[in-house]
């Protein structure tokens, strides 16, 4: 909670529009425009907060974050969808939920706290911070069409995603953007 609510006050701040996102136990992902090219000084704030917060709150002294953050340059409306995809499933492709069935972890995201995914996939759920465009992508406003494309990645992972996501350490996109980056 603690996270989201820096998370926030760093994106109204820094002026960083937010796609998507989703908390992990031992990382985060997000999907982020920063219109003022800032991305560092959003990543800075937003690390060096919470980093300080929960050395106070646990006494923990060090590194709280690994290393500097990874991010890479988006280009093409379905390298974004598929991102949100991908970002959204992170919960189930977990090495423990591997071992359920795609029924069992299709409960376990539509339940998930700690992602955008809810109000992807419903209107009373959307976060006042994220920017939900690129649900529309898969259907305007229907929400189910959204969900569906989603739970059909539980089963099986996207390869045409993940070769995009090893081809260049600096950019997702086709072959001329990525080689332009």
């Amino acid at each position: 909670a603690r996270f989201m609510s820096q998370l926030e006050e760093s994106l109204e701040q820094d002026g960083v529009i937010l796609y998507a996102y989703v908390l992990m136990d031992n990382h985060y992902h997000l999907l982020v425009e920063t219109p003022r090219a800032n991305v560092s000084r959003f990543m800075q704030r937003l690390n060096t907060a919470y980093g300080m917060y929960f050395r106070y709150k646990h006494q923990s002294p060090g590194h709280i974050l690994q290393g500097r953050f990874g991010g890479k340059l988006v280009s093409g409306d379905d390298y974004m969808l598929a991102l949100t995809r991908y970002l959204h499933l992170n919960p189930v492709k977990t090495k423990e939920m591997q071992k359920r069935g795609a029924e069992e972890r299709a409960a376990f995201l539509e339940a998930y706290p700690w992602s955008s995914y809810k109000g992807y996939v419903a209107k009373r759920q959307e976060e006042a911070f994220v920017d939900y465009r690129w649900r529309k992508l898969v259907g305007g406003a229907e929400h189910s069409r959204y969900r569906r494309y989603v739970h059909g990645g539980i089963a099986r992972n996207d390869a045409e995603l993940l070769e995009a996501l090893e081809r260049s350490e600096y950019a997702i996109g086709d072959e001329e953007f990525v080689a332009r980056v």
